[in-house]
């Protein structure tokens, strides 16, 4: 009967590793499922950046094309204003001293505008060739005119 407490003291201690081992498994299995539960909202909010910046680039492709359609009618207006002013000096209308004027300020607004036009079919063009190498290339990088 001496040996009885002896062993349950044995006992006792292989019964203390063993829960360790148990919570040791257990806080290594919890870690395991934070870490998955981590790597799903990471993908989660990988899908829902790459999400926006299709939404972003689809916005900004759109502004550019509105702009160069705008630079281009602002170009096309200028220009007939132009030629309404040169029309109405030779015709003798007024001050034709002034009508040149309007005429050569409505000329130089309208290369600006064609410019401007010029330069967002530029990004437009720049645009599409990136769209074709692959989604890693960026949309910024141009200067303005």
């Amino acid at each position: 009967m001496g040996d009885e407490p002896e062993s349950w003291e044995i006992r006792r201690e292989q019964i203390r590793r063993r829960v360790g081992a148990i919570r040791a498994r257990v806080e290594e299995l919890r870690a395991r499922r934070q870490d998955n539960a981590d790597r799903a909202t990471a993908s989660e909010r990988l899908m829902s950046a790459q999400r926006q910046v299709a939404a972003s680039h689809a916005a900004a492709l759109m502004a550019i094309t509105n702009s160069l359609r705008a630079f281009r009618k602002a170009a096309e207006a200028h220009e007939r204003v132009a030629l309404q002013h040169e029309r109405a000096a030779a015709a003798g209308f007024g001050d034709k001293g002034e009508h040149e004027r309007q005429a050569a300020s409505h000329r130089a607004a309208a290369a600006v505008a064609a410019r401007r036009a010029e330069h967002a079919r530029s990004l437009l063009s720049d645009e599409e060739g990136n769209h074709a190498r692959g989604p890693d290339v960026k949309l910024a990088g141009h200067s303005r005119s």
